[in-house]
């Protein structure tokens, strides 16, 4: 679900930034991270959530009117790079999804290679509005990992599907998902020659 918020002042972020909320309700006093989805030129701030545990379910459940703390933005996984290669991970498709929409409408253009990975099609969020992105500068690769599609690659995210589409050594790779994901895809980049400095892995705590 989407958590769609109006803020009571200003606020600014960058693309791939992510918030600490709090809800001032049913005793959840502890704060909780959750990467911005929406972009720094939309008018209302908006969080992608999974629902998992107590707290998102609080969270989905709130009234129009009820108020919720939000501390930050934090985090530095935030492209300057021309070219990047983006690999999301199921809801790891968040900042994605907010970099993908500010480069719509900047004058700036960064040239973006996504790579999406989910079990089924139907886990593909944002799906519909990736693909009615046209434009040159966003390149789309679905990966399945339960069920196969004319329009996405079967299996898991791997070297080899990396090398097929990839054009150019010029580019800056950010990958967001599970932490197992996050290990394996960092390892598999190294051994196609990426170096360290060239991979960058969303991380909450910096």
């Amino acid at each position: 679900f989407t958590l769609i918020l109006k803020s009571n002042k200003k606020f600014n972020f960058k693309p791939g930034q992510f918030c600490f909320l709090r809800l001032n309700k049913n005793k959840l006093h502890a704060r909780h991270p959750f990467t911005i989805s929406s972009s720094p030129t939309d008018e209302d701030l908006h969080f992608t959530i999974k629902l998992k545990g107590i707290f998102t379910k609080s969270a989905s459940e709130l009234k129009q009117g009820e108020e919720i703390v939000v501390e930050g933005p934090f985090g530095i996984f935030i492209p300057e790079e021309k070219n990047i290669v983006l690999i999301a991970g199921g809801i790891g498709i968040t900042p994605f999804i907010s970099m993908i929409r500010n480069n719509l409408k900047s004058e700036n253009k960064k040239n973006i290679l996504l790579f999406y990975c989910s079990k089924t099609k139907e886990d593909l969020i944002f799906k519909k509005e990736l693909d009615s992105i046209n434009e040159k500068w966003l390149e789309k690769i679905y990966v399945l990992s339960r069920e196969e599609s004319e329009c996405c690659e079967k299996g898991h995210i791997n070297k080899e599907i990396i090398r097929k589409y990839i054009k150019s050594e010029d580019y800056t790779f950010y990958i967001c998902g599970p932490e197992e994901m996050k290990k394996c895809m960092t390892k598999e980049l190294r051994e196609i020659g990426i170096k360290k400095e060239g991979i960058k892995n969303e991380s909450f705590f910096w």
